[in-house]
């Protein structure tokens, strides 16, 4: 062995003999819990809430182009939509069946803004209730998903 090697090894035994080596221990990240559910979810950004985390996609539609996603938290037990390779302009919807008419708390509406390709919705209530998402472009051409 080295003497280096061996300098290094008895440095480091020394240490741990002497118990003046610390070694950080560090907790795991709590897991983010929910912080809505249902009808009381309706309005609220799904990021902020923590029901991004365990979403899916339960819909999706790309007939204009852009991907339009009805996302859906189970946790939260509500839905919102999202849009990918849009432009700016371009108008998306989440609707739940309480509403006919875009009008909260059974739609909320959201653009895609200016130097931007994708946004999303705030989200509405599927606790029991269909919903389903709208994408509009700039030139008046409409798609919906399939409800859910």
């Amino acid at each position: 062995m080295s003497t280096r090697i061996r300098l290094a090894v008895t440095a480091a035994a020394a240490l741990l003999m002497t118990g003046s080596l610390t070694v950080p221990v560090y907790a795991a990240p709590a897991e983010v819990t929910a912080q809505c559910s249902g009808s009381g979810c309706a309005g609220k950004s799904p990021s902020s809430t923590g029901c991004d985390r365990h979403a899916r996609t339960v819909r999706r539609d790309a007939m204009l182009g852009p991907l339009l996603e009805l996302r859906y938290s189970p946790t939260c037990r509500a839905a919102w939509v999202r849009v990918t390779h849009a432009r700016a302009g371009d108008r998306i919807e989440a609707r739940n069946k309480r509403g006919a008419a875009c009008r909260h708390p059974s739609c909320y509406a959201a653009k895609v803004a200016a130097g931007r390709t994708s946004a999303y919705t705030a989200m509405v209530n599927d606790k029991g209730i269909k919903a389903w998402g709208c994408l509009e472009r700039r030139n008046g051409n409409m798609v919906c998903t399939d409800w859910y």
